[in-house]
C-alpha cells in the first residue's frame, strides 16, 4: 500500500489536495487490482484509517471508500466463512 500511494500522490498530489476524497477515489480506480491482489481489504482499510486520523477524511467518507473497493472486487459475490 504505501508504494502504491507513494507513486499515486508524487504523480497526483494536486488533485488529492483539491478534494481528498476524489482524489483517493481516483487512487482505488486506478490500483484497486493491485490492492486486492498484493495487499487487500485490510491494508486498504489500515491506510484509509491513517489518512482519517490525519484529518484528510472522515468517518463517513472512509466508508464509501471502503464500499467502492468493494462493489470494485466484487466482494458481496465473495462466500462468507
Amino acid at each position: 500500500m504505501h508504494a502504491l500511494w507513494g507513486r499515486w500522490i508524487t504523480l497526483n498530489r494536486r488533485e488529492f489536495i483539491q478534494d481528498y476524497f476524489a482524489g483517493v477515489i481516483q487512487f482505488i480506480d486506478k490500483y484497486w487490482l493491485m490492492i486486492h491482489r498484493a495487499a487487500g481489504w485490510d491494508a486498504l482499510r489500515y491506510w484509509l484509517l491513517l489518512l482519517m486520523v490525519n484529518k484528510y477524511l472522515d468517518v463517513q467518507e472512509v466508508a464509501k471508500l471502503l464500499t467502492h473497493y468493494e462493489a470494485k472486487t466484487g466482494m458481496k459475490y465473495w462466500a462468507s466463512e
